[in-house]
């Protein structure tokens, strides 16, 4: 009895002090990125106002201010430091700062000609603030940041982060609504049950950031044409803060890919060939901005990013220019073309990105699904909806295929027709849609660590190699019952292996 009370203590003790090194780890994690975003603020301007050349406004610290010059520049800057933040033109000029009263700040000259816009339009009642931590903004009624500019909120110094596992599920995203609901004058076929919705809207990004995580997403992948497109800094932070950022040491011991991470799609090549130069300043950009906060994916401890590229054109020249911009600092997954195995640089991972198939397998790369492709200018579609039954198989493929990369194309690219969000045509009893639900119950085959095993349950006294990327500490996890009524378990290890062992129920 005595003993059995002994053992008790000891248990409730490990309990506690685990509780106590979690809530220290929660603790750590939230001072180390330092999201947003309650910054007292000051407010420039309101719904139909106006300012002239020789305005300045102040934050509450006094430590930013944004000067309307007289010469009709508009400038941020640390006082502090005497550093130019941000410059709303590279020209001269202006002569009337203003809020409109459906929430687009813009900058004119004198004859009216527009040398800035926020191109945040469709939100009355919005405000322009200048805040404590350095940055400018147009946020709506609800205090959502619709625009921003300035200082960011980290720093990749104090940054940290947790890397996924294969195989990863990824979920091609697109925050550019209201801008594509019509694409080359062409309206798109389908209408989300949220209706046509703008992607800076608060209701809109929590929906979002839930279906993305029904359908078991590990990486969302956000269409992005360059710094300060489709609002970017605003959109994809609000994004990314919606997001789960769970403490490493909660990830560890879980073991698992745990919350919803963020990369971006760089479409730049889509219309050019940027220089080495080019995409080194892109990348300096998405540092600065997202990559230093917990929620942008990290595999092997390098920052994820995908890149498109136009079939191939530049083939490996494109390889070359990408390898010698990242400087093997990035996880880079390019677009596939033809002999791009006999190019001199590879990436990290390559995939592809052709809906118009269906279904896209490159063995030892990735496993791509789309359930449909209708182009909003064609007059039928490329690729007929699949119906429920035949996007189960397809799902299941995808799954059984084991590729590190499994990616769904797409979450809400509406105007080619690709979108897994919910519509009417594929509603269901959950709200989600019936191309959702079975990419919920169908998970990725992914044991605690990221590791693939099939449905046998014959793994007696087998050990298993693992990557480095296998988790330090994890959960015993039951494969299956066999015909004695013994169960195989597996224990996970870092570096190491994975132990089967064999236990009597």
């Amino acid at each position: 009895m005595e003993l059995r009370c002994k053992t008790k203590t000891i248990i409730i003790i490990a309990v506690l002090a685990l509780a106590l090194v979690i809530g220290v780890a929660v603790l750590a994690s939230r001072g180390a990125t330092q999201v947003r975003e309650n910054y007292p603020y000051n407010v420039v301007l309101s719904p139909n106002k106006k300012v002239s050349p020789g305005h300045t406004s102040r934050s509450p610290n006094g430590l930013y201010v944004l000067e309307f010059t007289k010469s009709g520049s508009l400038v941020l800057r640390d006082k502090e430091k005497d550093e130019i933040l941000w410059r709303a033109s590279e020209d001269d000029g202006g002569s009337k700062l203003s809020l409109q009263t459906d929430g687009n700040m813009v900058l004119r000259k004198s004859n009216g000609n527009v040398l800035f816009s926020s191109k945040t339009h469709g939100h009355p009642n919005s405000q322009l603030i200048l805040d404590d931590g350095g940055q400018i903004a147009v946020i709506a009624p609800d205090g959502l940041s619709l625009w921003l500019a300035g200082k960011p909120r980290g720093t990749m110094e104090n940054s940290r982060h947790t890397n996924l596992n294969f195989p990863i599920r990824g979920a091609f995203y697109y925050p550019w609504y209201p801008e594509t609901w019509s694409v080359d004058g062409h309206d798109v076929f389908f209408q989300p049950t949220m209706g046509y919705y703008q992607s800076s809207d608060r209701k809109v990004q929590k929906k979002h950031v839930d279906d993305l995580k029904y359908i078991h997403t590990d990486v969302a992948i956000a269409s992005w044409f360059g710094p300060d497109t489709h609002n970017d800094r605003a959109r994809l932070t609000n994004m990314m803060v919606e997001s789960f950022e769970e403490p490493a040491l909660l990830t560890t011991l879980r073991g698992k890919n745990q919350g919803l991470k963020w990369s971006v799609y760089h479409e730049q090549e889509f219309r050019s060939d940027p220089s080495v130069e080019e995409l080194e300043a892109d990348l300096e950009y998405l540092k600065k901005w997202y990559v230093w906060r917990d929620s942008w994916a990290h595999v092997d401890g390098k920052p994820v990013i995908f890149v498109y590229n136009k079939n191939g054109v530049d083939g490996c020249g494109m390889t070359k220019r990408w390898m010698q911009a990242t400087k093997g600092e990035w996880h880079v997954v390019l677009k596939v073309f033809s002999n791009d195995e006999e190019c001199l640089y590879q990436p990290d991972g390559w995939h592809q990105y052709g809906p118009s198939s269906g279904v896209q397998h490159h063995k030892g790369r990735s496993f791509v699904i789309s359930p449909g492709f209708w182009r909003s200018r064609s007059s039928s579609p490329k690729l007929p909806r699949y119906s429920k039954q035949e996007w189960k198989q397809i799902v299941q493929d995808m799954v059984d295929s084991r590729e590190p990369w499994q990616l769904i194309v797409s979450y809400n690219e509406w105007g080619e027709g690709t979108a897994v969000e919910s519509e009417k045509g594929w509603k269901s009893w959950s709200g989600y849609g019936f191309y959702q639900d079975v990419l919920h119950d169908k998970k990725t085959a992914l044991l605690e660590s990221g590791l693939v095993v099939s449905n046998q349950t014959d793994l007696n006294n087998q050990t298993i190699p693992l990557t480095n990327q296998t988790v330090l500490v994890n959960r015993t996890k039951s494969l299956g019952d066999d015909d004695t009524g013994s169960t195989h378990l597996v224990i996970f290890t870092h570096y190491g292996y994975v132990n089967s062992q064999h236990g009597t129920n």
